[in-house]
């Protein structure tokens, strides 16, 4: 009989040793030598006789035993076997998989007496990121305070929430922007979070209250800001500026050269501070909080710029290590996540956007 090692096995060190992912379980094995050694001589294929001879017939027994746990838990499998992963992880790949996995069922202590205890030793750990991120020193640009009104009812934002890719050369006001930061970014008002602390309460929901998404600003066309790249502040609601030298070509560059990410008036870059959710929510589960929170800011810009009467755009094509680059964060603290952009849009119908047409009828089919 011949067997093989299954495609796509996960291994990771700890300081016990090498360790490697049972699939489709939140299970890992400790490898052995040994046990390394017969992943290694089964490859795309050996026969079990040839793997008892390269052991030794006075290992055979104990052989078999290891060929037979290591078949029954998925690592080896029938050489002529059309065992594959599933459609999903072929596209995806065997890491995306096993965080898949990671990250599945996570024990949230909602009804657990240990709740209490848990939120008690992680604060007393110490550590706290801080809710806000600021630049003292920086050179601000103070937004009005008083937001716009947004007059439009509900039905009508939702009905003409569209994604634009065409603008006018009509520049923004500083009082939309400052708008559209306040009601994106921006807390309107603040709660007891007890052993966590004061937390705040914005627009758009945030796992736990940690509202760990920064907002990067590139200013093309603002009435009252110069061009250049700020960060938004929401402590202060100010534009902490950055370096007045960053220009719609450098954006061109980071986003495969998508015009409406740079042909509007403003472009907005979000990064994730990860440690204020890693410092509270520690399953890998948690790693999918990031992406949940960005999305909520991103529909939240876009339903305020509808309101406000501009045209939105959000992407997620772009070049992360260079955004990074640009913003001047570290990476393995705070990471680009989404781009947002708006503008004047062109003229269009109220349902349709300007540079879509509706399809055929015989496209429909």
């Amino acid at each position: 009989m011949k067997i093989r090692r299954r495609a796509q096995l996960i291994c990771r060190w700890v300081p016990e040793g090498l360790e490697v992912g049972v699939p489709g379980r939140r299970q890992w094995v400790r490898l052995s030598p040994e046990l390394r050694e017969i992943l290694e001589r089964a490859g795309e294929g050996v026969g079990t006789d040839e793997l008892a001879a390269a052991f030794g017939e006075e290992n055979a027994p104990q052989l078999r035993a290891a060929l037979d746990k290591l078949t029954a838990i998925g690592l080896l499998v029938p050489a002529d076997s059309e065992v594959r992963p599933a459609p999903l992880w072929e596209r995806w790949g065997g890491v995306a998989e096993r965080f898949h996995v990671e990250g599945r069922d996570a024990d949230y202590l909602v009804e657990s007496p240990r709740r209490g205890e848990v939120a008690g030793e992680i604060v007393a750990e110490g550590g706290m990121p801080d809710a806000f991120k600021e630049y003292p020193g920086r050179p601000v640009v103070p937004l009005p305070r008083r937001p716009l009104p947004l007059h439009g009812t509900v039905d009508d934002v939702f009905a003409a929430r569209r994604t634009h890719r065409l603008f006018t050369e009509d520049p923004v006001g500083i009082d939309q922007l400052s708008t559209l930061l306040f009601h994106g970014f921006g807390p309107h008002r603040f709660l007891d979070g007890g052993p966590f602390g004061v937390q705040q309460a914005r627009v758009s929901s945030s796992a736990g209250g940690r509202h760990e998404v920064e907002a990067y600003l590139v200013a093309h066309n603002v009435t009252g800001v110069a061009p250049g790249l700020y960060h938004y502040s929401a402590a202060r609601h100010v534009l902490e500026l950055l370096d007045a030298d960053v220009r719609r070509e450098q954006v061109e560059e980071l986003t495969y050269r998508q015009e409406a990410s740079y042909r509007g008036a403003f472009t907005i870059f979000t990064t994730a501070v990860a440690n204020r959710l890693a410092w509270k929510y520690r399953h890998p589960r948690a790693y999918r909080l990031w992406m949940y929170d960005a999305g909520h800011y991103g529909q939240t810009f876009a339903l305020a710029a509808t309101a406000l009467g501009l045209g939105p755009f959000q992407t997620v094509a772009f070049e992360d290590s260079a955004v990074e680059r640009l913003l001047g964060v570290d990476p393995d603290e705070e990471f680009a996540v989404y781009l947002l952009a708006a503008g004047v849009p062109r003229e269009a119908g109220p349902l349709l956007p300007s540079d879509f047409a509706h399809p055929r009828p015989a496209a429909l089919r």
